[in-house]
């Protein structure tokens, strides 16, 4: 029998605690529950997770602190955040990914499998700010280094945010909407040609590297595929 992966889950509401740790265990996760940060601080330390969840408004320490804590110590597990309110904020900060209160089980679970899958290609903290697209292409956010083969590009720090939210959602999506708002804190049309501008800028960086094709959905948003 395949042993279940472990996931801290901190939430402090009573209904949301109960719908999602009925969907995390669904899902096929152990799940156990902190009712606020400085409990969730707690049951970290005992160690043993293979994920971790959080709410960001929490009692005590709130979401920002925990992941602030956790990845001070070098720890890559992956986190992600779970809110009715968009805290892109928290992926720079250090957080995987965030997902938003009323997804479907299906998006829940890729998400976090994602996460998972990303954490275990990272050995140490310098780790966490690098994306490995391609067989020959990876990103290190920190840096803003693009290295495709042998050559290495610096991106600008626009160009950084949107390529880092793209490899996020690799493979998947990203609406217009999600990405202006990261950026710029702001959705607009004048937000969103020059996203189109910065995305045309990242096209050309990537396109030494035929496997990599970043694609309009239907002007609703990007999808960065790798072939």
């Amino acid at each position: 029998m395949t042993e279940k992966m472990k996931l801290l889950y901190a939430e402090d509401d009573d209904t949301s605690a109960i719908i999602y740790t009925e969907v995390f265990r669904k899902a096929g996760f152990e799940v156990s529950v902190a009712r606020d940060g400085d409990e969730a601080w707690d049951m970290y330390q005992q160690g043993g997770w293979d994920v971790l969840l959080f709410d960001m408004d929490l009692p005590g320490k709130d979401g920002y602190e925990l992941i602030r804590l956790i990845r001070e110590r070098g720890d890559v597990v992956p986190i992600l955040i779970l809110s009715s309110l968009n805290h892109y904020k928290a992926l720079y900060e250090g957080a995987d990914d965030y997902l938003v209160k009323g997804m479907h089980v299906e998006e829940i679970r890729a998400r976090l499998d994602k996460a998972i899958e990303h954490a275990r290609q990272k050995t140490s903290p310098k780790d966490l700010a690098l994306f490995r697209i391609s067989r020959k292409t990876t990103f290190d956010h920190i840096t803003r280094i693009l290295t495709i083969g042998d050559k290495q590009e610096k991106l600008k720090a626009t160009e950084t945010r949107v390529l880092r939210l793209l490899c996020l959602r690799l493979n998947e999506l990203c609406p217009k909407e999600e990405l202006c708002d990261n950026i710029w804190g702001v959705h607009n049309q004048t937000k969103e040609r020059e996203l189109a501008r910065y995305v045309s800028t990242l096209r050309k960086a990537l396109s030494p590297d035929e496997s990599i094709v970043i694609e309009n959905d239907f002007g609703d948003g990007y999808k960065m595929l790798v072939y």
